[in-house]
């Protein structure tokens, strides 16, 4: 099936720009643009490790309903961007910093033109390492960020400082394959599942996957996750000074939620918000939580001119509502 088939019934999707361009190392870096007329700002959205925008497509019409210009674009060698082995299912990149210089580009070339008074991030898992680090080295670009579940530590099988030797020299003699244990892409049951406690949700992304295949990804390679681990150490020392809002999700079996609160705890302008019966995939959960997850990132991006207490951590409508 065609793109348009699998995705036209989404109201905006003919409206928006689709394109491509040649990111580091001659990598085509896939995105979609959804402009609104009068845009209160624009949003930038960075997904995480296996996604696609396609995935994203019905928060973007929500955002846009909510009356802002959305940006989104596949991280090299995932989704609809390209690979750099000849294994389109392996997860892999060069340099962590491969997907910030894909980002710069983006930003610099299609969203930074388009004029808007406001700019706005958002990162899930990943795309939150992703989008954090950005901050750290264009914190001019964004007024405000939020994260979801994101990615400042890894859910490892064995303590990190025991497994990192390992990793290490697997990355170095084997950088190409699986992790150990690893696979092309293979869907699981949804009673099996670590995303999400919504069927409904769960089944369309799945289906997604399953209608454009070119998206499917399995797990990572040694490189990717050495090269993660290495992103995550720097996150551990990172203080940015950009507002940040961190949504963490309460039963995560992906990433570490203790290095979320520690990066929290270094934080000067921030909000920790824990919502205590998520999974992982905050934005595709049950109804409630996703609700309430997009109302607080959509509170947060709105309330730039709130003071700030004296702990340091910005009061919002929904923080307050709570």
């Amino acid at each position: 099936m065609s793109l348009d088939q699998v995705m036209g019934h989404w109201p905006l999707w003919q409206q928006a720009q689709h394109g491509q361009f040649t990111g580091v190392d001659g990598i085509d870096i896939r995105f979609a643009i959804l402009r609104h007329p009068e845009p209160k700002g624009a949003i930038v959205v960075s997904n995480g490790r296996i996604e696609t925008f396609l995935k994203y497509w019905p928060l973007a019409e929500q955002l846009h309903q909510q009356g802002f210009s959305v940006y989104l674009w596949d991280h090299r060698g995932q989704g609809l961007s390209g690979r750099m082995l000849a294994n389109p299912h392996v997860g892999h990149v060069n340099r962590f910093d491969d997907y910030l210089e894909d980002m710069a580009q983006f930003y610099q070339e299609y969203v930074a033109p388009d004029g808007h008074r406001l700019h706005y991030l958002l990162g899930h898992s990943m795309g939150g390492a992703i989008a954090t680090l950005y901050l750290s080295l264009y914190p001019d670009h964004f007024d405000r960020a939020a994260v979801t579940a994101p990615m400042y530590g890894i859910r490892l099988p064995a303590p990190a400082p025991l497994l990192q030797p390992v990793i290490r020299t697997l990355a170095r003699l084997l950088p190409s394959r699986y992790v150990p244990g690893g696979h092309d892409y293979d869907p699981v049951p949804f009673e099996r599942n670590e995303l999400t406690g919504d069927l409904e949700q769960y089944q369309a992304f799945r289906q997604i996957y399953q209608q454009v295949p070119q998206v499917q990804l399995g797990d990572p390679s040694n490189h990717w996750l050495s090269q993660a681990l290495a992103a995550t150490e720097v996150l551990s020392q990172l203080e940015v000074s950009t507002p940040l809002l961190v949504l963490q999700a309460g039963q995560d079996s992906i990433v570490c939620n203790q290095a979320q609160t520690r990066f929290c705890q270094r934080q000067s302008r921030h909000q920790l918000e824990h919502l205590a019966e998520a999974k992982h995939e905050i934005l595709i959960e049950r109804d409630s939580l996703r609700k309430q997850a997009v109302s607080s990132i959509l509170s947060w991006y709105e309330a730039g001119s709130a003071p700030w207490s004296a702990t340091g951590k910005e009061s919002h409508p929904a923080a307050a509502a709570r």
